[in-house]
């Protein structure tokens, strides 16, 4: 029942935190792929890393090794009866993730599930022709799943920790009322501080893909201008964000200019800016991890 549970829980809600399980129902459009190993081409032809693609093919495998294991005690070794049964629960899921748009249901996760099924069976054999009862080889066999599952878990827990998480993220903002002015209207440019000469800073743009080049914008600073710092720390919970604190303060121009810009260009901090009239700088935010 608790491998049930567990398979249940990765293969269906995967999309959601535990601390909302059961709202990924529906939140995922649906997709449904027929043509063998397309999905694993076309993460191939995308670029994806070879540890995304293995993630994701050994994932589909792993995860129905156990089930491998545990059937034959139930079917009495027969490998007919659990490759076919590893195949209805794999085709299932399917189904149901499907019918509840909750992820892509497609023919290369019955193919990696049905293998996992028979490794599975492989290593319940091998245990068996080493055990002299068939106590003793039901015994192993719970051992083996055992430990397998503890292992597999340990790894999700430190690659998809957000699985795990029991509360929402936590998010604490200070002194968000000096922004609130201009906070909900989009940048005029983001990047990162790159120079501060007497009234021009520089900032290099940010990319958001690997086809955008380098560009850097001259803009003028004013004594008219609102500096802002958003003193920012992050908490993480092994490989997922936990917490979030911000606290914004805002500085003079002529402290930015005098003590504090060439240590921001130096550093190359986040920055956010709001502009007027031509390159005149309106509202500018600096990000500063603390």
């Amino acid at each position: 029942m608790a491998y049930l549970a567990v398979l249940v829980r990765i293969v269906l809600f995967k999309q959601a935190p535990l601390y909302s399980l059961f709202s990924a129902a529906g939140s995922v459009e649906r997709a449904i792929g027929v043509i063998p190993f397309k999905s694993l081409y076309d993460m191939v032809i995308s670029g994806a890393s070879v540890i995304r693609i293995l993630e994701n093919v050994g994932g589909d495998i792993a995860i129905f090794i156990p089930l491998g294991l545990l059937l034959p005690i139930i079917q009495k070794d027969r490998p007919q009866k659990v490759i076919l049964c590893g195949l209805a629960v794999s085709m299932l899921f399917e189904i149901i993730q499907y019918a509840l748009a909750l992820g892509s249901s497609d023919i290369d996760d019955l193919i990696f599930n049905t293998s996992g099924v028979m490794i599975g069976y492989l290593l319940y054999k091998i245990v068996r022709l080493r055990s002299h009862t068939d106590i003793t080889a039901g015994f192993s066999t719970i051992v083996l799943v055992t430990v397998l599952g503890i292992t597999a878990l340990g790894v999700l827990f430190i690659s998809h920790t957000e699985l795990f998480m029991l509360s929402e993220k936590k998010v604490v903002v200070e002194n968000e009322e000096l922004i609130q002015d201009f906070i909900d209207l989009p940048p005029a440019f983001a990047g990162k501080l790159v120079e501060v000469d007497g009234k021009l800073i520089t900032i290099e743009k940010n990319v958001h893909s690997a086809t955008e080049t380098r560009e850097l914008i001259d803009l003028e600073i004013s004594p008219k201008s609102s500096i802002f710092i958003c003193n920012n720390k992050t908490d993480y919970f092994f490989s997922t964000i936990s917490g979030e604190y911000m606290k914004y303060e805002q500085i003079t121009y002529s402290d930015f200019i005098n003590e504090e810009a060439g240590l921001f260009a130096r550093e190359k901090s986040n920055v956010q800016i709001w502009n007027s009239a031509g390159n005149t700088v309106y509202h500018l935010i600096i990000f500063k991890s603390v």
